[in-house]
């Protein structure tokens, strides 16, 4: 009887790219169980886990997961804006992004995320190396104060949180500032991740 229209306003776009090689992810898994032995690490948002200090992109090793996540994200930002981007350390003037915090995660069982953002970033991503089992989703929370208010829209669809389920090579790249965690480690397999922030130089 009568027409209806939907409009999806200010939708947050979350970005998934298979950027394994068997080789390179070995190499990953190897340097950051060793250096999770012999460095204390911090502990900022990890609960029972290893997380190394950001200076991760300075290791050669990581070169590769770097170049990857660069063409990624400029075909990201070409696909928004309609330009081609140069990265940080070329003259031209246009959009430019830059890495210069990223770290490793590595979790045993019982270990755990909390809930957090990542401030003084455009875009964070996360590299997953090793999953050890099927209930390690990456979860998003919905950003929007409105949802605290808005109880009925919660029971009708249940969409405050959404879980990605987690692949060995993926990279997940998402706005700095989406509330994100990860559940405890249910396995005694180990769950490896890198993290990192893309920043934005306009």
């Amino acid at each position: 009887m009568f027409s209806i229209k939907q409009r999806d306003l200010y939708p947050t776009s979350v970005y998934v790219a298979d950027i394994y090689d068997a080789k390179e992810n070995e190499e990953y898994k190897k340097f950051l169980i060793d250096l999770s032995k012999r460095d204390k690490g911090r502990s900022y948002i990890s609960k029972k886990g290893y997380q190394s200090d950001p200076i991760l992109w300075k290791e050669k090793v990581f070169e590769s997961l770097l170049e990857k996540s660069s063409y990624v994200t400029e075909t990201i930002i070409k696909n928004i804006t309609g330009q081609n981007v140069y990265f940080s350390g070329n003259n031209e003037e246009v959009l430019q992004t830059t890495v210069r915090s990223m770290w490793g995660n590595v979790t045993p069982k019982g270990g755990y995320n909390f809930i957090h953002v990542h401030p003084s970033a455009w875009m964070s991503a996360v590299y997953y190396i090793q999953i050890p089992n099927d209930d390690s989703p990456l979860i998003f929370q919905d950003p929007r104060p409105a949802r605290m208010m808005d109880f009925q829209r919660t029971v009708l669809i249940n969409d405050e949180y959404y879980e990605h389920q987690c692949k060995v090579g993926e990279l997940i790249l998402f706005p700095a500032w989406l509330p994100h965690y990860v559940n405890p480690n249910t396995s005694d397999e180990l769950r490896i991740s890198m993290s990192f922030n893309i920043e934005l130089l306009c």
